[in-house]
């Protein structure tokens, strides 16, 4: 699959099933490729994702070696997918969880100032991407965890999706939103401020199907469908034949859920992805 096709599954215009990897730790996937400490980890990341035959990959766009990986990436015919913090993590890294979570709930106005300073740097990273031409962008931002949400709904709809909308203005393609937890009740807000896909971050499968039939109740396209802590603890090929069930709903990327934390797990994903293939082709 060419990065153009990939693309347009990102943005719902074709119904088939892409291949992607999300946030993979450098050491993990250096020691994947048997290099030495100090190895261009552009060089690493392009080089895994041919190995794997991923179709999209995302790019921290914070990562001094970023824009190397556009243009390998490119090269390689892999979509790039520009992975920006969103508003409230860019608070949060600044002032600390417990002042944001605190303020959110008892005076959500006293975080105006705080949430227009971190959109002001979310649009310079955005903007950076553009001129890169990426494929993509995901705005990262976790309003949720395996416990439940970390803000009110109410909070993310008044304060936070009005700044995504302003972040989608920027961007030239399909824009993914990120949260780790159960945040399908903001899917259709989501889906009305311009994502046009939500990257699946919530344990266990039935929460995934949960999420993916959500999604695309909402109109998004599901990326995910493979958690990282199943690839070892219940087998990489249980894990990918799962996920390559899901894809027969609909457009889809079949990716890890953000948890890839080892090489021992990105080898585990390698076998996941190759069950989740033969799943999908069969069904």
């Amino acid at each position: 699959m060419s990065r153009v096709i990939a693309k347009a599954v990102l943005a719902g215009e074709s119904p088939a099933a892409a291949y992607g990897m999300s946030w993979v730790p450098e050491d993990a996937l250096r020691v994947l490729t048997w290099q030495e400490r100090g190895a261009d980890p552009a060089e690493t990341l392009a080089a895994v994702a041919v190995a794997m035959g991923l179709d999209l990959v995302f790019v921290p766009a914070n990562a001094p070696w970023a824009a190397d990986a556009v243009r390998l990436l490119r090269h390689a015919e892999v979509a790039s997918v520009w992975a920006a913090s969103g508003v409230l993590g860019r608070t949060a890294a600044k002032h600390g969880w417990d002042f944001v979570l605190t303020r959110s709930a008892s005076e959500p106005g006293a975080l105006a100032f705080h949430l227009s300073d971190a959109l002001h740097e979310a649009l310079v990273e955005v903007r950076a991407g553009r001129e890169l031409r990426t494929d993509a962008v995901v705005v990262a931002d976790d309003l949720a965890g395996r416990e439940g949400w970390l803000v009110a709904p109410d909070f993310a709809l008044e304060a936070l999706v009005p700044c995504y909308r302003q972040i989608i203005a920027e961007v030239d393609g399909p824009c993914v939103f990120h949260s780790d937890g159960d945040v399908r009740a903001l899917y259709p807000a989501l889906a009305g401020a311009g994502f046009s896909a939500v990257h699946v971050a919530v344990p266990g499968t039935g929460s995934i199907e949960r999420s993916v039939k959500a999604a695309r109740d909402a109109r998004l396209v599901p990326v995910g469908g493979i958690e990282a802590a199943a690839l070892l603890a219940s087998g990489a090929t249980r894990a990918g034949m799962h996920a390559g069930g899901l894809a027969a709903g609909g457009a889809f990327v079949i990716c890890d859920d953000g948890g890839i934390s080892s090489a021992e797990e990105l080898a585990a994903y390698t076998t996941a992805l190759q069950a989740a293939r033969a799943a999908a082709e069969a069904g």
